[in-house]
């Protein structure tokens, strides 16, 4: 753990005193966030004040942050997630690297307890990381009890948020009901807990190596090709759609077993192509029974950029590159991603592919929808709106990335001036 410089999240409780005093006997050099929730009027004031205080005294930098949220459910979720949005924006801008917080083992108890009475699995199982990301929990392996007798012993005080003596909310009734009836029946219940979960984040993410296996980055998406994924256990392939998704979405808390067994029913699609919207804006789309993937939900340009002769045009996640050439080279424009133009039918622009978009092939004699010409090359139909074509001035369409060139834009021995246009996805 990289704790030189953290940020340390201090709530006035004596958890996350104990970490901040830990890291200064340490030697360490870090801040203080206290984020005041405003949930508990005069006592979330109290609370900040005590924090400032505690810091002045031991001369650590303190930020103190105000949230508004409106009483509801998820209130404890939502809390934590502004917490952790607030810690992410001020280590930002004061250029510390790692966060820290005052997680203990009785916390990673009551998370497995919690999640095994929901009906988990191996993640669930895990627990709490002792680092995800930025985010790092020194005291992971310490009983709220070891954190107390430290406290004592060195005097030093500490806040007491009352509301995590009512049974309001299930973790304050785990925390007070149960797991002391656990440590009655199994001295050592909490300690054990984590230990177990300690063991099965272990066979998580070899579980995990295993399955990163059938998973691919290709450009903007993550893809999972089908017979590599039928070829794992099925438990590996829930591993494997879990992983694509957080190759995409690091922080994103793991899918979870409805979604994944959802995306993994797009492989029963058959023919054409069947997509599923995930949390954080990803798009999960079945592919003619060849292919899973993952993508972010692109925001396509409404707009259109000029390609110009020598430049290189960035655009909706693709790159379009553009220069003059003295002569047209057949086995160069063969390829796919190259494409050869009458430079004089110009300027050119390029932009998405839209509804009423026509094109006459080379070699078709008639008209053809590029949305439809798009499909009889087999292209998924989550891919037709995400793929640029590129129009003359006046809009009509010369060509389709990756596809079609129109009849009346093609090179040929009179053409004076020849454009050499060549796309890629962008990595």
């Amino acid at each position: 753990m990289d704790l030189g410089r953290p940020l340390v999240l201090v709530s006035g409780g004596p958890d996350s005193v104990a970490l901040l005093r830990v890291l200064l006997d340490l030697e360490g050099k870090p801040a203080v966030l206290h984020v005041d929730h405003g949930l508990r009027g005069e006592g979330s004031r109290e609370d900040a004040e005590f924090v400032r205080r505690l810091c002045g005294r031991l001369r650590v930098r303190c930020e103190v942050r105000r949230l508004r949220l409106e009483d509801g459910s998820n209130l404890q979720e939502k809390a934590r997630e502004e917490r952790y949005r607030l810690a992410e924006e001020v280590a930002a801008r004061l250029g510390l690297r790692t966060v820290a917080t005052g997680h203990t083992a009785d916390d990673v108890a009551e998370t497995v307890f919690m999640n095994l009475a929901r009906g988990t699995g191996l993640r669930g199982l895990a627990g709490i990381p002792p680092v995800r990301g930025g985010i790092q929990r020194p005291l992971i392996e310490r009983t709220r009890r070891e954190v107390l007798e430290y406290l004592a012993d060195l005097n030093q005080p500490y806040r007491t948020d009352p509301t995590n003596l009512t049974g309001k909310y299930a973790r304050n009734r785990v925390r007070l009901e149960v797991l002391p009836v656990l440590e009655e029946l199994y001295p050592g219940a909490a300690r054990n807990l984590a230990r177990a979960a300690s063991l099965a984040r272990e066979d998580l993410e070899v579980l995990e190596e295993l399955a990163t296996g059938v998973v691919e980055r290709r450009g903007e998406e993550v893809v999972l090709q089908l017979d590599a994924l039928l070829e794992l256990h099925p438990a590996l392939r829930r591993y494997a759609v879990r992983r694509a998704y957080s190759t995409l979405l690091t922080d994103a808390p793991p899918l979870g077993s409805a979604l994944v067994e959802a995306v993994l029913g797009l492989m029963e699609g058959g023919e054409g192509t069947r997509t599923l919207d995930l949390p954080g804006g990803v798009v999960a789309a079945g592919r003619a029974g060849e292919e899973l993937v993952l993508y972010r939900e692109p925001e396509l340009p409404a707009w259109q950029e000029e390609v110009r002769a020598g430049e290189t045009v960035v655009f909706g996640g693709w790159r379009v590159s553009a220069r003059e050439v003295l002569r047209y080279d057949p086995a160069d424009a063969a390829r796919a991603e190259v494409v050869y133009l009458d430079d004089s039918r110009g300027p050119y622009g390029v932009r998405m592919a839209r509804e009423g978009d026509s094109i006459r092939p080379l070699g078709l004699g008639g008209t053809k929808k590029v949305l439809r010409a798009m499909m009889d090359r087999k292209v998924p139909s989550d891919l037709r709106r995400r793929t640029p074509v590129v129009v003359d001035w006046r809009g009509e369409v010369a060509w389709i990335a990756l596809g079609e060139l129109d009849e009346g834009f093609k090179v040929d021995e009179k053409t004076e001036k020849i454009l050499r246009l060549e796309v890629a996805r962008i990595s």
